[in-house]
């Protein structure tokens, strides 16, 4: 029997560019683990340096990605939102977090435990390649993003035309 938030996984797990294309038994594999969570504005929900123990997959809501700079404030480095995904280094377990990821306003997300999707990747390597593969092409994206922000804030400081 399949369960409401199985459904509601399943269906947004389709509809989201970076797991459309997966086989239809790794998404119900995914559903079968995910469970809804919450988050209210300000919510811290990992620390840097924090051990991963979730995935996550935004269903509404933002996310803000920060990261201690010496001598300032946190900076924000990515704002997530619907469709998004975050806490990759979960999947591998001797990683700790090396941002803070916040809640930027209320959110309901996904959680995919960390453990449970190792020991289905584990027990299916086909699903552990899909995966890898698609937080690979997750986290290039992100790491481009933050290069444009980093480049434009940069250019910003030294009074360098942005174009």
């Amino acid at each position: 029997m399949t369960s409401k938030t199985e459904l509601r996984a399943l269906t947004m797990l389709r509809s989201i560019e970076l797991t459309r294309d997966m086989e239809t038994r790794h998404l119900r594999k995914l559903a079968s683990i995910a469970q809804e969570v919450a988050f209210h504005e300000g919510e811290i929900i990992y620390r840097q340096g924090d051990k991963g123990k979730a995935v996550y997959l935004i269903q509404e809501g933002e996310v803000a990605i920060e990261m201690d700079i010496p001598g300032q404030d946190q900076v924000v480095m990515n704002y997530l939102g619907p469709g998004d995904f975050f806490g990759w280094s979960s999947l591998f377990p001797l990683e700790h977090k090396m941002a803070w990821t916040r809640a930027f306003q209320s959110t309901r997300a996904l959680m995919f435990d960390a453990d449970s999707l190792r020991d289905a990747c584990r027990l299916d390597h086909t699903l552990e390649y899909a995966i890898v593969r698609r937080a690979g092409r997750d986290m290039v994206n992100r790491i481009k993003a933050t290069r444009h922000y980093l480049s434009r804030m940069i250019s910003q400081q030294m009074g360098i035309g942005v174009g």
